[in-house]
């Protein structure tokens, strides 16, 4: 069995599928990614008996293409640098960068747990970025108070490399059996409502595995289009996430009573231009909309034809939020002729050429000898835009703007004029699985689920970040929790 992030073979060695079937396994594991293989190899330590079960034909899932983000406080890395940190610390500034809103209990364990996860990490093989730790902070956007942030030139499948070799080495302990292309289809309950099982298949065949742990590290959502609308009311639009990221482990937890949470803390950006306005669409480029790296010289616009926000909003949150408001996450981005030629470009990676190129051959972007044919190109309402932009043009005349924007270099008023199409879209699952202190999946009443736990994306990306970016808060809850799970359930 190969991981094409890693590109490591595993000694995985044969297994009677019989004795699979009559085993009762200490831990089954539903997805063999960042939250799967660190419990994995942590309950073999142990001496536990484990069996994951993978979807896909790799294992890491995403940290096959994530960017391999971690932070921690109280790292050796941190130490070698004399920089002072501790677990504390980075809880604080959390619920300070998520605004309150990522759930404390998941972010007190991860803290506790992730200096130690890290350094397991940086022992084994992980090389940091020269420069790293960083604080995570951007333009508009709060980082940490202190540098505890970091990544590998390798990005996740760095992570991946030193996870596998450490699976590599424990897999001659004969205690871990590794199923790929098998996905897991159901639960299995006892009457009590305790879970002691799961039914999968795969390879053209089903299966039924009996365990004491059921451990549900199968990741979110984004790429199944219907379940991502319905938790979080948003058109999916781009496919940018792990392929197998399809909910089963959200459907698995509901099936058994568990509840899911935070919906309405999905997160969307200031969005970018896609390939199409429908799933399964691909980030094509994004306009500059960072006023501290290009001050805008453009209005922007929605549906109706009117503005939404001021375009020199300086703050990352006021914008995406105002994002959030639109109907479909959709804006479009409205010059003419004298700021096409003025402006420093918003699309700096395309020539002039290159952008005219795409007018009338991309569907996200428009070129029109009037507002009004504009309008109809870029989908947006005529009379609304037109109004719109007499508005603007009075506001650069007198140098206020109502909407209090202070960058007002040019009217909006030689044709032809220019449209450029935003969409908000997320690689992530705001929404996830209720749990407990202890990772146990809980039940609508608040009573956990006997036998199953969860841990990574399938707790939703909001558990960590709220609606905001809190920097290493999607990796290092997975890895950390997980190695966790495998460290500390009976066996």
């Amino acid at each position: 069995m190969k991981s094409a992030g890693a590109g490591l073979t595993l000694a995985v060695p044969a297994v009677r599928a019989g004795a699979l079937l009559e085993t009762r396994w200490d831990f089954i594991i539903v997805g063999a990614g960042t939250a799967g293989l660190p419990a994995a190899i942590h309950a073999s330590r142990r001496g536990a008996s484990v069996l994951m079960l993978e979807a896909a034909d790799t294992l890491g899932g995403t940290l096959n293409m994530a960017q391999g983000q971690i932070s921690a406080g109280g790292t050796r890395l941190q130490e070698d640098q004399g920089i002072v940190d501790s677990p504390d610390r980075h809880f604080e500034d959390i619920m300070e960068i998520t605004f309150g809103e990522a759930d404390p209990g998941i972010v007190r364990r991860t803290v506790d747990l992730a200096p130690e996860t890290l350094n397991w990490l940086l022992d084994k093989g992980l090389v940091p970025l020269p420069g790293h730790p960083v604080t995570g902070a951007s333009p508009g956007r709060a980082g940490y108070s202190v540098p505890r942030y970091f990544w590998a030139e390798e990005a996740g499948r760095a992570i991946l490399k030193v996870v596998l070799e450490e699976l590599d080495r424990e897999m001659p302990e004969g205690n871990i059996a590794i199923r790929a292309n098998t996905r897991v289809t159901g639960l299995l309950a006892s009457d009590a409502g305790a879970v002691e099982g799961v039914r999968a298949q795969g390879n053209n065949r089903k299966w039924t595995f009996r365990g004491r742990h059921v451990l549900l590290t199968s990741g979110g959502y984004a790429m199944n289009p219907d379940m991502f609308e319905l938790l979080t009311g948003h058109p999916a639009y781009a496919a940018g996430s792990w392929p197998h990221s399809l909910g089963d482990g959200l459907d698995l937890a509901v099936s058994v009573g568990g509840w899911l949470r935070g919906r309405r803390l999905h997160r969307a950006g200031t969005g970018s231009i896609l390939t199409a306005a429908e799933f399964p669409a691909k980030v094509y480029a994004r306009f500059a909309t960072v006023p501290q790296q290009r001050l805008p010289w453009e209005i922007w616009v929605d549906d109706s034809g009117k503005r939404f926000i001021r375009e020199d909003e300086p703050l990352v949150r006021p914008r995406a939020r105002a994002v959030l408001s639109l109907p479909r996450l959709r804006y479009v981005i409205v010059f003419d002729e004298n700021i096409f030629n003025s402006a420093p470009p918003g699309l700096p990676q395309f020539s002039r050429e290159e952008f005219l190129a795409h007018c009338g051959n991309h569907p996200m972007f428009a070129r029109a000898g009037s507002l009004e044919e504009l309008a109809a190109a870029a989908e947006v309402d005529a009379a609304g835009l037109a109004q719109t932009v007499r508005g603007y043009n009075e506001a650069v005349a007198s140098g206020a703007d109502p909407m209090g924007r202070k960058h007002l270099p040019a009217p909006i008023a030689q044709p032809p004029f220019y449209a450029v199409t935003h969409l908000g879209s997320s690689a992530t699952s705001s929404a996830g699985v209720a749990v407990n202190d202890a990772h146990q999946v809980l039940r609508g009443n608040q009573e956990p689920v006997p036998g199953l736990y969860a841990a990574g994306e399938i707790l939703g990306a909001g558990a960590t970040l709220g609606s905001a970016f809190a920097p290493g808060m999607l990796l290092t809850p997975a890895l950390s929790v997980g190695r966790w799970l495998g460290m500390t359930l009976p066996v």
